[in-house]
C-alpha cells in the first residue's frame, strides 16, 4: 500500500490540472421581447396543425409518421443511442468470465514406454475497474448527452415533417384552387369570345377584337394546363412525405376557403431556449463535450483494477478427481509516466471541442432569435397583404361587370373589357396565392417557436 501511495501522489503531481475541470457554458443572455410586440406567453399547442380546421390534414400526418423514411431512420438513430448508453452504463459492473477445458495425449519414443498426460480444469476470472478519477461516470455521462442529442435530433425532424405535411398539403389546396379559377376564368373567356363573335356578326366590331378575345381564351388555355401540371406536383411532394408512391396517390381535399388562420402568440425569447428542439440538442451537445473533456482528463491519471481468479484442475480426462484448486485476488495499477505530452493535448483538442460547442449553442440561439423575428414580422405583413388583396379583388370584380355592361350595350370598347377581365382574373389567382402565403407564414412561424415541443430528457 506504501507504493500504491506514492503513485498515485506522483499522478496528481505530474498531471498538472484538477481532477474535475470546470464546465463550459454559455454566457449568452437572451433579448427580454421580439421587435414586433407579443403576449407574454405561447399559445401553442402539442397538435398545432389542428387550428387550420382542416381535418384531412390530421391523417396525412399521422400516416406520415408512420411511413416517412426519414422519420423511420430517426427513430432507428434512438435505437442505436440507447444501445449505446446501456453499453457505456454496463462499464459500471464488473466483467466475470469463465473457461473449461479437457484434454489427453499419449507420447511413444523409440525403445520407450508410452507417457500419457491426461487433465482437466475449470477457472472463473472476475476485473472491475475502480472509477477512482471519473472516468466511467464521465464516458457514461457523455453517452447519456448524446443519446439526448439524438432524442432532440429525432424531435427536430419531426417538427420539420408537421410544418413538410402541412405546407405542401396547403400548396396542394392552393394550386387546385388556383385551377378551378383558371378554368372559371377559362369558361368567363369562351362566353365574352361568343358576345364578341355575335358582335363582329352583325359588324357592331372588327376582326381585330375577335383576334385580340381569341388570344385572351389561349392564353387562359395554357395557364389551366401550367397550373394543372402544379396540382401534379405539389401531389406528388405530398405522397412522398407520408411514404407513399406517387403513382396512384390520392387525398380527400379540404375546402381551401374555408381553413382556419390562426393568430399565433410568440411569448417571450426567452422561452426559445426551452421551446425549440433544435436548441436544446446543441446544449445535449454541449454537455457530451463536457463530459469528453472530463474522460481525457481522468485519463492522466493512474487506472486501477481490482481481478480475482479461481479454479480447479485434474489430472484425469472428463473428471475432477482429487482436484487442485487455485484462487488468486489482485490489485493492478498503470500509469504513463512520459508519453511527450499526448495525454494533455488529447485532452487540450477535447477543451477545444468544448469551446466549439459552446459557439454552436450561441449560433443556435442566435439563430432562433432570428427566424422567430423574421416570422413573426413576415406572418404579420402577409396578414396584412391578404386583407388588401382580397378589397383589390373584389373591386376588379365589380370592374369586370361595367365593363361587361358596357361593352354589350355598346358604351364601352373592346380594349376596356378585356383589361378589366385580366385584371379580374389575375386579382383571384393574387388572392388564391396570397392565402397561400399567410398559411405558410403561419405555418413557419409555428415551426420556428418549436410548434409546441417540450422535450424531456433522460
Amino acid at each position: 500500500m506504501k507504493y500504491m501511495y506514492i503513485i498515485i501522489t506522483a499522478a496528481v503531481f505530474l498531471g498538472g490540472c484538477s481532477i474535475h475541470p470546470d464546465a463550459l457554458q454559455s454566457s449568452f443572455e437572451p433579448p427580454k421581447e421580439f421587435n414586433l410586440a407579443t403576449s407574454n406567453s405561447s399559445n401553442i399547442s402539442k397538435v398545432w396543425w389542428q387550428n387550420f380546421n382542416a381535418p384531412t390534414l390530421d391523417l396525412l400526418i399521422e400516416q406520415a409518421l408512420k411511413n416517412n423514411p426519414d422519420i423511420l431512420i430517426a427513430y432507428e438513430n434512438i435505437v442505436q443511442a440507447r444501445l449505446q448508453l446501456g453499453i457505456s452504463e454496463d462499464s459500471y459492473l464488473p466483467q466475470i468470465s469463465a473457461s473449461a477445458g479437457t484434454s489427453g495425449s499419449q507420447t511413444e519414443a523409440s525403445g520407450a514406454d508410452a507417457h500419457t498426460s491426461k487433465s482437466t480444469s475449470a477457472s472463473l476470472r472476475i476485473s472491475y475497474e475502480i472509477d477512482l478519477w471519473g472516468k466511467i461516470a464521465a464516458n457514461n455521462e457523455q453517452a447519456r448527452a448524446r443519446f439526448n442529442a439524438t432524442k432532440y435530433d429525432t424531435d427536430v425532424a419531426i417538427l420539420s415533417l408537421y410544418a413538410s405535411v402541412a405546407q405542401s398539403y396547403f400548396s396542394l389546396l392552393g394550386a387546385n384552387e388556383r385551377l378551378k379559377i383558371a378554368k372559371e376564368n377559362l369558361n368567363i373567356s369562351s362566353q365574352l369570345m361568343q358576345i364578341v363573335e355575335a358582335k363582329y356578326k352583325s359588324g357592331s366590331v372588327s376582326l381585330l377584337d375577335v383576334s385580340r378575345q381569341k388570344s385572351s381564351l389561349l392564353s387562359q388555355q395554357a395557364s389551366v394546363e401550367s397550373i394543372a401540371l402544379q396540382v401534379s406536383q405539389a401531389k406528388n411532394a405530398l405522397a412522398v412525405l407520408t411514404g407513399s408512391a406517387p403513382q396512384g396517390f390520392d387525398t380527400v381535399l379540404d375546402s381551401f376557403w374555408d381553413l382556419s388562420i390562426p393568430s399565433v402568440e410568440a411569448g417571450l425569447p426567452s422561452e426559445l431556449l426551452l421551446n425549440r428542439p433544435d436548441i436544446a440538442r446543441a446544449k445535449a451537445n454541449l454537455e457530451a463535450s463536457n463530459a469528453a473533456v472530463k474522460s481525457a482528463n481522468a485519463d492522466r491519471f493512474p487506472s486501477f483494477s481490482l481481478s480475482g481468479s479461481g479454479g480447479i484442475s485434474s489430472d484425469t480426462l472428463l473428471s475432477f478427481k482429487d482436484p487442485t484448486s487455485v484462487l488468486s485476488l489482485a490489485l493492478n495499477a498503470a500509469y504513463t509516466i512520459f508519453d511527450g505530452g499526448r495525454l494533455k493535448d488529447l485532452t487540450d483538442v477535447e477543451i477545444s471541442k468544448a469551446k466549439a460547442a459552446v459557439q454552436s449553442y450561441n449560433k443556435a440561439i442566435l439563430t432562433a432569435l432570428q427566424e422567430s423575428d423574421d416570422a413573426l414580422l413576415n406572418a404579420a405583413y402577409q396578414t396584412s397583404q391578404e386583407n388588401l388583396q382580397k378589397q383589390i379583388a373584389d373591386e376588379s370584380l365589380h370592374s369586370l361587370d361595367i365593363a361587361s355592361l358596357q361593352y354589350k350595350h355598346g358604351s364601352a370598347d373592346l380594349t376596356t373589357l378585356l383589361d378589366a377581365q385580366n385584371k379580374y382574373f389575375s386579382s383571384r389567382d393574387s388572392l388564391a396565392a396570397q392565402r397561400l402565403n399567410h398559411l405558410n407564414a403561419v405555418i413557419t412561424l409555428y415551426k420556428v417557436l418549436g410548434g409546441g415541443w417540450s422535450g424531456e430528457a433522460e
